[in-house]
């Protein structure tokens, strides 16, 4: 062969490699995209998932000693942004006429104020010390440490955790 061919299968070879070699770049700019808007959808995900199993917890309330008068209750009250549950932990009372009872009010964004629907627990009796678990919606919580002494008030230390 002459010297010109092989000049021009040399020139084909390193146009080829050149087309390769870019080829490869916007294959590997592709896949690295790919893996970021992955990574950026698992951490999203990942968050609303751990929204769904309800695996956010926050203490709204630690270990706080509260006091009523007979037949009256102590209210806390939230603004929970989530739907979830509530815990509420009396880990000591001074009666065993103790109760906790959740309530809460939900109003659509859209919809004029005081419209919406509310829900309570009703009296869940904890006696001297017990654990309470209620369902939450968004919107105002309350919830109430009370106690059904007619002539004593009562004394409780009270823990409150949201899950969401």
């Amino acid at each position: 062969m002459k010297a010109s061919t092989w000049k021009w299968i040399a020139i084909a070879f390193i146009a080829l490699s050149a087309f390769m070699a870019f080829l490869a770049w916007v294959n590997n700019t592709m896949y690295l995209n790919e893996v970021s808007a992955e990574q950026s959808w698992a951490s999203s995900f990942s968050w609303a998932l751990s929204l769904v199993k309800l695996e956010n917890k926050t203490v709204l309330v630690n270990d706080q000693t509260v006091s009523e008068p007979a037949g009256s209750a102590y209210d806390f009250n939230f603004n929970i942004q989530y739907a979830g549950y509530i815990e509420v932990i009396v880990s000591s009372s001074t009666t065993s006429n103790t109760y906790v009872e959740i309530s809460g009010t939900y109003s659509l964004p859209w919809a004029a104020p005081n419209e919406g629907w509310t829900y309570d627990s009703g009296q869940i009796g904890v006696g001297t010390g017990g654990t309470v678990f209620f369902p939450v919606v968004p919107g105002t919580v309350t919830v109430a440490i009370g106690n059904t002494n007619a002539f004593s008030g009562a004394t409780e230390t009270v823990t409150i955790i949201y899950y969401s």
